[in-house]
């Protein structure tokens, strides 16, 4: 004996309605059937949940890893603006200039000091005359007349008194002449050679 599934009045076989409420009756296949299918569609839903569940997981873990793989790049990588390009390259060539600047003008100075300021010195006409050996940029822009003290200069660093009075005139004006009448007119080598190439130089003019 079945009992109504809605009022609960107890139900013979033969009934296919409850005589109380008049709900029909359903077999036990149909009942079976029913509580299957609706478990059957239960489990399809939540496996359909779950797997969409999934498939969401899924896509938004690997749009996170790409972001942040993308984000570490960019970082690593990140270009640097051209202004601040423009301003380093700037600067970089300002310093290399002023590195040549620098380079050039310490060339300068020790090629002065090399060659000497051969007209440095108001009192003389070849200041170096008795220690460097003179070039042709050394003499270039002297006359024959300035030649001509030029070489006596040499002489008259020794203290040698003249014969030739305009040249005796000429030295005794200098400060640093002081005659040696003991002066024998002996020259190093470096004198003697530039004795003989400012006479050669004066004959050519």
């Amino acid at each position: 004996m079945d009992l109504c599934t809605n009022c609960g009045r107890k139900l013979y076989e033969s009934n296919k309605f409850c005589i109380n409420c008049g709900t029909r009756v359903a077999t036990y296949n149909e009942n079976i059937s029913s509580m299957l299918k609706s478990r059957m569609e239960i489990k399809k839903n939540r496996l359909k949940k779950k797997r969409l569940l999934v498939g969401i997981g899924s896509i938004t873990g690997l749009l996170l890893i790409v972001s942040v793989t993308s984000v570490m790049v960019t970082g690593f990588h990140k270009p640097e603006p051209k202004s601040n390009l423009a301003a380093s390259k700037t600067m970089d060539q300002s310093k290399d200039i002023t590195v040549e600047n620098k380079d050039q003008i310490s060339h300068n100075q020790q090629s002065t000091e090399e060659k000497g300021e051969n007209l440095s010195s108001p009192d003389y006409i070849l200041s170096a005359s008795d220690k460097q050996v003179l070039g042709e940029e050394d003499i270039a822009n002297l006359t024959k007349q300035q030649l001509r003290l030029a070489r006596n200069e040499i002489y008259a660093r020794h203290g040698y008194v003249f014969k030739s009075q305009d040249l005796q005139e000429f030295f005794s004006s200098k400060s640093w002449y002081h005659q040696d009448p003991s002066y024998d007119g002996s020259l190093n080598e470096i004198e003697k050679g530039n004795v003989a190439f400012l006479k050669a130089r004066e004959d050519r003019l």
